[in-house]
Order: structure tokens, then sequence, then C-alpha cells
């Protein structure tokens, strides 16, 4: 991967955002890392991540007596779209 893109994809991934955005667990960031993501991509996929954790939260505290495996949701939106890394035309045209 060339320097630049790596520091877009590591921007994507770890910087700060306005509005604040959670960072994707760890082991989503190795994977989009090691399959060289595009930087869109990993943004993309931050963004969703952060709309899961407040979804699973709003359904934790209004029904708590509901079983869901957060972990699973979290994991899945976090890395929903994936492959697109093998098929990045699908990030800007229809998938």
């Amino acid at each position: 991967m060339t320097s630049i893109r790596s520091d877009v994809l590591s921007r994507a991934l770890d910087a700060p955002a306005e509005p604040s955005l959670r960072p994707l667990p760890p082991e989503v960031a190795k994977l989009l890392r090691s399959l060289e993501a595009p930087p869109r991509l990993a943004a993309h996929l931050r963004a969703v991540h952060d709309v899961a954790v407040e979804l699973a939260d709003w359904v934790q505290g209004r029904y708590p007596e509901l079983a869901v495996d957060r972990d699973a949701v979290l994991f899945g939106a976090a890395t929903h779209d994936v492959g697109k890394t093998v098929h990045p035309e699908e990030l800007s045209g229809p998938g």
C-alpha cells in the first residue's frame, strides 16, 4: 500500500471526526488495513458502526428484556461492506 493511501486510511479509521465517531473494533481496523481498504469504505464502515452503537444502546435501554447479541450487531455493522475491497467500483455505483 502506498504511504499516502496508508495515511489516508489511518485517518479514516482513527482520526477524530466532527461529529465525533467511535473507532471501529480493533480487529476490524486490522482487517481493513490488511486488505488495503479504500479510505472511503473505512470511513463509511466507521459511520455505520457508530450508528449501530447508538441503536444497540437505545434498544438495550428501552427493551432490556430483549436478547440481542450486541457484539455480533456491532461487528456486522463494522464489516457489512467489506467485500467492496474486492469490488471498489461499488463504492460509487450500484452493488
